[in-house]
């Protein structure tokens, strides 16, 4: 297959993709305002022990949004498949010439995009009115950086693909999932609540490099020197999901799918 037709199918599977996001529009609606919600009931709670600030609520605003927008980007190619096998269709798919990367990182592109977007709308309220017309110019490098830090969990998404050809129970795996992106992203609260040995997982984690680099930039601090454990969770992780699926595919090929 050329390079100008596999550009061309990857252009349609996004079309198709976005017609699909579309028919949903409110699941758009609960990205923008659920950190509105998820944050706001915790300041409330805080307010009762202490003095809840705007760059607190800030910190808590934007670390929810990271953890949503991560639990949204693992779980796509997963959820995509799974659906594609209850269809009936999975086999058929994996049978065609068309690479399943072309197909799985069409879908998940979608989903940058909207995680990007919701992120842009949701934040640019509450930024403007924290840090005015500063804090919006500083809003278009942390996109930048959200679209950065959206790959390597691309990558941890591509191997839990793998894994969901080789089982049927995705709803328990995904639970799993979302438990760990929300423990080991130490967006929502400090590490030193944590023993040690968990605060280094954390810190190796993309979720928590994408959040402070993220919250650095928005605060106005200049970026952090997250940036470069980030750029290389983002060769690492992409280098993981690549090589797991690509082998649990050619597996899967040779025994037919369960």
């Amino acid at each position: 297959m050329r390079l100008t037709d596999k550009l061309s199918l990857f252009w349609a599977i996004m079309i198709n993709e976005f017609k699909i996001v579309s028919r949903e529009p409110g699941g758009l609606v609960i990205l923008i305002i659920m950190p509105y919600l998820v944050a706001g009931g915790m300041a409330a709670m805080a307010s009762f022990f202490t003095r809840v600030n705007g760059v607190d609520f800030i910190r808590q605003f934007i670390g929810f949004e990271i953890i949503m927008v991560s639990v949204i980007m693992v779980q796509t190619g997963a959820r995509f498949l799974n659906e594609e096998r209850s269809g009936g269709r999975l086999e058929a798919l994996m049978a065609t010439p068309v690479s399943m990367y072309v197909v799985l990182f069409a879908t998940s592109m979608v989903m940058v995009l909207v995680n990007v977007g919701a992120y842009v709308v949701a934040s640019l309220p509450i930024i403007y009115s924290a840090f005015g017309l500063s804090g919006l110019i500083r809003l278009i490098p942390s996109m930048v950086i959200v679209i950065i830090g959206l790959m390597p969990l691309y990558g941890i998404g591509l191997a839990l693909a793998g894994v969901v050809i080789r089982i049927r129970d995705v709803d328990a795996l995904m639970n799993v999932v979302t438990s760990l992106i929300t423990v080991l992203s130490g967006a929502t609260y400090p590490l030193y609540v944590l023993p040690k040995w968990v605060n280094a997982i954390v810190v190796a984690m993309p979720m928590y490099q994408l959040y402070q680099t993220t919250i650095s930039v928005v605060l106005g601090n200049g970026l952090s020197a997250l940036i470069y454990g980030l750029v290389a969770s983002t060769v690492a992780y992409l280098m993981l999901g690549v090589f797991t699926y690509g082998r649990i595919e050619r597996s899967v090929l040779k025994s037919g799918i369960r």
